[in-house]
């Protein structure tokens, strides 16, 4: 079993996301060989359940059906469809989650075949929760999308498992779209746009809640069986790369490459192939963290600086503002004119 999955890697089957997707656009009308058209997905090895996916098969898909499909509702419909879907493994396992807490380690251990795109990473200062979000995969031009699909997922089978809608907040990149009423119905009224970072934040308290129907010995045997089982990769490509990142903000690519036991040049072009560079994604990862320090922790220059590891502040301001556009204070005074309280 490979560590990590690329975007031409075949490892889910065709009859989760896929199917999900292909339902969804028939029931609007959606003509099935336009919608797979160009993914090399065929509607009969899926009806067979022997068709195994690769991540930019799926992505091809979402294309199709977002430029296919009437209205704007498509990403937001399929994160609905998604849990607990017809995952058996990997859903049932999910259904057992003792609590919020539970079901976020659980999913991270299943995630590959639930949903494979997004990566997540769970923070936590005083009392909220902050769940950042990046490309797991290199998901191009259908990375708004992948993002509607996962948030209404989430919002979704939270509900499921605990019998309640937790109050999310929803932080996103872009600006406000023109379908906002999608936003709104799906994952509620507390939305910004045109924030510093992708970031979903909620009370501390909702992590201890407990799930209903969970059973501790369904839970047993779930894990039990995707041990057994399980051939999936346990992390995307770019997750991957993030990771080593975010580890060792010193690293280079010839420390990766080696990590990954592939030469420097192989790494460069895979990179490219995912639509992007090293030095891109060590900016990324670098600008969310100051900006989480800054923004979320409320961090003076000094502190930020020294948790990154510069030796100096003038660096420090030189490197934010290469990453973000501003410097740190006025990024700083620019968050204060947010509301941050809601």
């Amino acid at each position: 079993m490979k560590a990590y999955a690329a975007l031409d890697d075949k490892y889910f089957p065709a009859q989760q996301i896929a199917a999900s997707l292909i339902d969804l656009a028939a029931n609007r009308g959606v003509d099935r060989n336009k919608l797979l058209r160009g993914t090399c997905i065929f509607y009969e090895d899926m009806r067979e359940g022997t068709s195994l996916l690769c991540a930019s098969q799926m992505l091809r898909l979402m294309a199709n059906a977002r430029q296919l499909m009437p209205g704007n509702d498509a990403a937001f419909q399929l994160g609905r469809r998604l849990f607990p879907g017809h995952y058996s493994q990997a859903s049932n396992l999910l259904l057992q989650s003792q609590n919020l807490r539970d079901a976020f380690r659980l999913y991270s251990l299943v995630k590959m075949q639930l949903f494979p795109f997004v990566q997540t990473r769970l923070y936590r200062h005083e009392q909220c929760c902050f769940l950042l979000l990046d490309d797991a995969i290199g998901c191009g031009n259908e990375y708004q999308f992948v993002i509607e699909t996962y948030c209404a997922a989430l919002v979704s089978a939270c509900r499921l498992l605990l019998g309640q809608r937790i109050p999310f907040h929803f932080d996103f990149p872009f600006p406000r779209p023109r379908y906002i009423q999608e936003f709104e119905e799906n994952l509620g009224y507390r939305l910004r746009f045109s924030q510093p970072f992708l970031c979903i934040r909620f009370d501390q308290r909702y992590l201890h809640y407990a799930c209903p129907q969970a059973s501790q010995t369904l839970r047993w045997h779930a894990l039990r069986q995707l041990h057994r089982s399980s051939q999936a990769p346990r992390l995307g490509f770019l997750e991957v790369i993030r990771q080593h990142i975010i580890n060792d903000k010193n690293t280079n690519l010839q420390e990766i490459a080696a990590a990954l036991v592939i030469s420097p040049a192989t790494l460069k072009r895979r990179l490219k192939q995912h639509g992007t560079s090293f030095m891109q994604l060590q900016d990324e990862v670098h600008r969310q963290q100051a900006l989480y320090l800054l923004h979320v922790k409320g961090l003076n220059n000094e502190d930020i600086a020294a948790q990154m590891a510069f030796n100096d502040i003038p660096n420090f301001r030189r490197a934010f503002k290469r990453w973000t556009g501003s410097t740190p204070s006025q990024a700083r005074l620019s968050w204060k004119l947010i509301d941050f309280s809601g």
